[in-house]
């Protein structure tokens, strides 16, 4: 039975940076997970994070001290993974150069024809709320179309009117970009299918040539270039899970400054 000094293992794992507590289960599958020595294959099995030495695949896992969240800029072309996936570049050249310890992970993915802001961090359970569509955290996007959009068409895109996999789309926000041309706009979801922007213009009729992350919630990517890493400050952690916290609904004004500018480091406005 747990007491108040206990936690399930997967919850363990994920506090310690071994990805969600999806994957964590995972690794007990694969016999990758001992404790005090034995390895582990009861998913529910409780632990003492005081008493119990948990290691996978034979390396100590480690409550932190204290959590940490990074902002990435992904660059054009790079898979979202730790992994490389059919020769293409991955993130984990990115995490090594800086220094960044093996427990980060990052928050979700951009495919690798997006760019733009990819947080990580050593929080599991924080990097599994951010990935649930219900935390009401809104990501701000740049997008670039082939071709003008016309008003008629941004109602099936902003009111839930497009299905995905069977799914409705959830309500989001669309206004012009500063440029105030209609093949540029700024986007806003709270929810994050896989290439869900690109789908939701394809079934529209048009198609995204560029789409770059500026912002999830409160947390903008400001003038990070393209591979590079920075610590969010105290006050952007605290503004993140306050946004996690309250759990906002879609017609909710979303966090973070609108109609703010993303630039580059050289100080042009971004397209």
């Amino acid at each position: 039975m747990a007491n108040d000094t206990t936690m399930r293992l997967n919850k363990f794992l994920a506090r310690t940076g071994h990805g969600s507590r999806r994957a964590a289960e995972e690794l007990v599958r694969q016999g990758r997970v001992s404790i005090d020595g034995d390895v582990v294959s009861d998913l529910g099995r409780q632990v003492d994070p005081e008493k119990d030495r948990v290691a996978v695949d034979g390396v100590l896992a480690e409550m932190p001290r204290d959590y940490r969240i990074y902002a990435f800029h992904k660059p054009l072309d790079v898979v979202s993974t730790l992994k490389s996936q059919g020769g293409q570049a991955c993130l984990e050249a990115f995490r090594l150069v800086a220094e960044i310890p093996e427990r980060f992970v990052p928050v979700g993915r951009l495919d690798s024809e997006s760019t733009g802001l990819l947080l990580w961090t050593d929080d599991g359970d924080l990097n599994q709320a951010l990935c649930r569509p219900n935390t009401g955290v809104w990501k701000t996007y740049e997008v670039e179309l082939g071709a003008d959009l016309p008003p008629t068409k941004i109602p099936m895109l902003t009111e839930g009117k497009l299905h995905i996999d069977g799914r409705p789309c959830r309500p989001c926000q669309l206004e012009m970009a500063p440029d105030r041309t209609t093949r540029h706009w700024i986007m806003r979801l709270h929810e994050g299918r896989r290439r869900q922007i690109r789908r939701m213009f394809k079934k529209v009729g048009l198609k995204v040539l560029r789409l770059h992350r500026v912002a999830v919630g409160p947390v903008e990517l400001g003038l990070l270039r393209p591979g590079d890493f920075r610590r969010l400050s105290h006050g952007e952690e605290q503004e993140l899970r306050k946004a996690v916290a309250e759990m906002r609904s879609p017609g909710e004004k979303p966090q973070g400054k609108r109609g703010r500018r993303s630039r580059t480091p050289g100080g042009n406005r971004r397209r």
